[in-house]
């Protein structure tokens, strides 16, 4: 792979994380406007959209075990392609179905099945592309290429919040809740649609380059032509820069997700605790925040711009940190990243109780900050963990089991616990919590696989 084309894969492979972060983020935003137009006769109909936003995460484990078989037997590209087709035909179908006012609640039964389809789509499409940047960037520099795919997710947030601001400027907050909402999600199908073409251009991982005798069919049985294709994927991940330790025989015995069970047990546990602190973080601290602060009676426009402040915020963090990862060591930027979570979470939820728009801004960037630098160390740290023979597979299921647990239930869970406690700084005890119990034996456990640049 040449360096123009390398760079090109790579630009392409980024961008797919706005379009799966720009359809989770949007449904949170307008989660008063779904819950307006789907459940109007209900008391705790924002809660229900929260529960329907959470289904789809739980869906991500199947795609992710389908897709992430399919990346690792038929190539990352494929699975990166097919997911970008469902994402497009799942927010095209929450655009055009019919709210309650017509068809009673069989909109929300059908918003469901979407729902759930999204989140199958997307079971590897973020922990495709990590795995994809990872393994085609340079060896020095794969924490920075990596986190392109957590700064386009932030772009996606951004992208969905200012597309839902843009829709309330225009049309008023009577207008999104009435019909108005369904228009970010058919930008965000057109978006996705858009993507199919693109990935078409990418060329394939060198970890995954099929061998020429791979694909030859012998007389003397296929089980020796599968060991020696196995071998050579091992080989060429190893000679790529990424540094193989499974066994070319034990993983030509089994399929990627098996082999990754038996063998990456400890790899698949420490991809789940490190991306439980990122789901957790990230919903909290950036996706859920213009509902938490619309909660408290603030206006629908007050609310979505904090969402873009903490989008922007989170975009500009990124790459500095993924830089960060590169220079000093991946534990080491996680160590720092993990203070400044436990240190912000308290006093950037109590300034979120504030009347001043300045110091609602302050509060939005200083909890959105950690957890962008969070994810963006994961983004390299995590498909480091494995050997390239079911990378793909072990890292979408460490991830997503991750995301339905403290990504997708997050927001729920902690809008129970307010409204159960009465307190408003429920939501940062819930993420210094989860940020103990999951991020400290992450970093122990965690096996750091590129060295320190002096």
């Amino acid at each position: 792979m040449n360096q123009r084309t390398r760079r090109l894969s790579m630009l392409i492979a980024a961008s797919g994380t706005v379009i799966e972060w720009f359809d989770f983020s949007l449904f949170f935003y307008l989660a008063t406007s779904l819950s307006a137009t789907y459940y109007p006769n209900s008391e705790n109909s924002t809660l229900l959209v929260l529960a329907i936003a959470a289904v789809g995460f739980v869906f991500r484990p199947l795609g992710a075990v389908v897709f992430g078989h399919i990346g690792d037997t038929r190539g990352r590209t494929v699975a990166l392609i097919a997911s970008a087709g469902l994402m497009a035909v799942s927010m095209a179908g929450i655009a055009l179905t019919p709210g309650y006012a017509t068809i009673g609640a069989w909109g929300g039964i059908i918003v469901l099945l979407f729902r759930a389809l999204a989140g199958f789509s997307v079971g590897a499409e973020y922990t495709g592309i990590m795995v994809y940047l990872t393994e085609t960037a340079r060896p020095n520099r794969r924490g920075l290429a990596a986190s392109w795919a957590a700064a386009n997710s932030e772009v996606g947030a951004l992208l969905a919040v200012g597309s839902a601001a843009l829709v309330t400027r225009i049309f008023g907050t009577e207008a999104l809740h009435d019909w108005a909402w369904r228009l970010p999600f058919v930008l965000g199908a057109f978006f996705a649609a858009g993507m199919i073409p693109l990935r078409k251009y990418m060329a394939e991982s060198p970890a995954v380059t099929t061998s020429a005798d791979s694909s030859v069919a012998r007389p003397d049985g296929g089980a020796q032509v599968a060991s020696r294709s196995a071998a050579g994927f091992v080989a060429r991940v190893s000679q790529a820069g990424h540094p193989a330790s499974a066994d070319a025989d034990g993983a030509a015995a089994s399929t990627p997700l098996m082999y990754t069970f038996r063998e990456q047990k400890m790899a698949v546990l420490v991809s789940f605790l490190i991306s439980t602190v990122g789901s957790a973080s990230y919903f909290l601290t950036i996706t859920y925040i213009p509902t938490y602060v619309e909660s408290m009676n603030t206006d629908s426009m007050t609310a979505l711009r904090l969402g873009i402040v903490a989008a922007v915020a989170a975009i500009v963090v990124t790459p500095f940190v993924g830089l960060a990862a590169d220079v000093f060591g991946r534990r080491r930027a996680f160590i720092a990243t993990l203070l400044a979570l436990l240190a912000l979470a308290v006093p950037g939820y109590a300034m979120l109780s504030s009347g001043s728009a300045w110091v609602l801004g302050v509060a939005a960037a200083l909890l959105a900050a950690p957890a962008a630098a969070w994810s963006a160390i994961a983004a390299s740290s995590v498909p480091e963990q494995f050997p390239a023979h079911g990378r793909f597979s072990g890292m979408a299921i460490g991830y997503n089991l991750a995301a339905v647990l403290f990504g997708g239930l997050t927001p729920a869970v902690v809008s129970m616990l307010t409204s159960a406690t009465g307190n408003l700084l429920a939501p940062a005890y819930y993420a210094i919590a989860v940020s103990v119990c999951a991020g400290v034996p992450a970093l122990w456990l965690m096996r750091e696989k590129i060295s320190v640049r002096a």
